[in-house]
């Protein structure tokens, strides 16, 4: 009955707790080496080193990877651990141009970089529909499914392709003839912009030296609308709200007065008097440009929000006004300059700042150096944001919070003002009458096909092909098809 011997007992006691004691240090030991690894940490050759884990897609797949010149083992889609350092990657695969990549992996961080689009290198264009001439207009809804263009013996008619289905025979569509003004001389189509449904596009009829604003409603024509007549207004210009089809700001430039409606009202309300400049942001958020209470020679840029004021800052007088807002990753920015400034000012969670603190200035966490800047947009995925002035470029990263510059070594075909977005991470133009692509830091420049640069590409929703429109025989203008897929 050795359990009973209180030498025993205690012999065993002392046992267990050791037990308790080597179990609990084991847990410990595991959890620190489980911490350790997640922090990225290892041991190669009998030194501790951090890695980074990096997620590394493509179009096509699979795609070989190398590494600093190195082929890997791994092939895309992959994950791949590596120690910490700056490597070059390249991806390749049989009948495609190479993508190539200088990648920062840093120890404990994991990135992705699921945008690589390897270009066939050889591009065989096909023609869908050919035009006895240059169509006026030709427009991408924002799901990249529809193509509109512009008839070119009917003026008010267009014809609508599913770019998901380009074998299929176009819609034909027709304006009322009531809803557009007779012109006496000449009349063109503007396109204002799509509406987020895909099915409404606000478009504007020049004519005559004036201007009507005509929203065409691509599922049924005769639904449309002529915003003036139904507003009773004669507007300078008429923009979507939050991009919404039947939200609109009408802006008169000879009053400088900005005003919204909808239709389920018909009337106009004023929002904001003496507006030189103004860009709206989702339902009730305006950045505008005003000299009321700014010093002599400047402006001062406001946002509106809700009816409520707060002041940004004040700028240089200026032909043109970069002003836009948009929302990455739950942060809302604010882009600001002007064509006589040399600096864009970018701003996280103005609206954030501005109501702590109301009687201060907002402050600014970058600016970007630009000379005479013109242009400005937003990334689809607002990731990025692009600021143009002729070929000079600056792109600023908002998650890497990194800055690129590049003046393009290619000059933009008239009449383009500007590049456009591919997609979320590339750029688009045509120069030289071909239609270039690069990625956001213009790195993995490619030529592709002839193109018009009065229209720019329209990349189908997979990005399996694209569609541009370039000069046929006989001065017809050809709607064409290239596959950016191997059979």
């Amino acid at each position: 009955m050795e359990y009973l011997d209180p030498k025993k007992q205690k012999q065993y006691r002392l046992f267990l707790f050791i037990g308790y004691g080597l179990i609990a240090i084991a847990i410990v030991i595991g959890c620190m080496i489980l911490l350790w690894e997640a922090y990225g940490y290892s041991v190669k050759n009998g030194q501790v080193v951090q890695n980074g884990m990096l997620f590394l897609s493509s179009q096509p797949n699979p795609a070989s990877v190398d590494i600093n010149g190195q082929l890997n083992a791994a092939s895309t889609n992959t994950r791949l651990t590596i120690n910490a350092g700056t490597y070059n990657f390249t991806l390749k695969a049989a009948g495609y141009r190479p993508w190539s990549h200088t990648i920062p992996i840093i120890g404990g961080q994991v990135v992705h970089y699921d945008y690589p689009l390897l270009f066939p290198t050889k591009l065989i264009p096909k023609t869908v529909a050919k035009y006895s001439a240059a169509p006026e207009i030709a427009t991408e809804s924002p799901s990249q499914q529809f193509l509109l263009v512009s008839s070119v013996t009917n003026f008010g008619s267009f014809l609508l392709y599913d770019l998901t289905n380009p074998t299929a025979a176009p819609i034909a569509l027709t304006i009322p003839s009531s809803l557009l003004t007779t012109a006496q001389t000449t009349q063109t189509w503007k396109v204002i912009g799509w509406a987020d449904d895909n099915q409404h596009v606000l478009l504007e009829h020049l004519y005559d030296g004036t201007s009507e604003f005509i929203e065409l409603n691509t599922v049924d024509a005769t639904q449309s609308i002529n915003i003036n007549r139904t507003f009773n207004l004669n507007p300078t210009t008429v923009s979507l709200n939050n991009l919404k089809y039947d939200q609109f700001y009408f802006y008169d430039a000879t009053s400088q007065v900005l005003s919204s409606g909808s239709l389920s009202a018909a009337t106009a309300t004023q929002v904001e008097p003496a507006v030189i400049a103004y860009k709206s942001y989702q339902s009730n958020i305006i950045v505008y440009a005003t000299k009321t209470g700014a010093p002599a020679g400047q402006v001062a840029v406001e946002i509106d929000s809700g009816g409520q004021d707060y002041f940004v800052r004040d700028m240089p007088i200026s032909s043109t006004y970069l002003l836009n807002m948009t929302n990455f990753s739950g942060n809302d920015y604010l882009v600001v300059g002007a064509s006589s400034d040399n600096l864009i000012y970018l701003y996280e969670n103005p609206l954030s700042e501005a109501t702590a603190t109301p009687v201060q200035k907002i402050t600014p966490f970058r600016a970007l150096r630009m000379n005479n800047p013109t242009f400005d947009s937003f990334a689809p995925t607002a990731q990025f944001i692009l600021v143009e002035s002729g070929n000079s470029f600056a792109v600023f990263d908002f998650y890497n919070n990194a800055s690129h510059y590049y003046v393009n070594s290619s000059l933009l075909d008239a009449p383009q003002t500007h590049a456009v977005w591919m997609d979320g991470d590339r750029l688009t133009y045509v120069s030289g009458g071909k239609l270039i692509v690069a990625d956001y830091d213009n790195t993995n420049r490619q030529t592709l096909t002839n193109a018009l640069p009065a229209y720019q590409p329209f990349f189908a929703p997979d990005y399996h092909s694209y569609f541009t429109l370039s000069s046929g025989s006989a001065g017809s203008v050809d709607l064409k098809q290239t596959s950016l897929l191997i059979p």
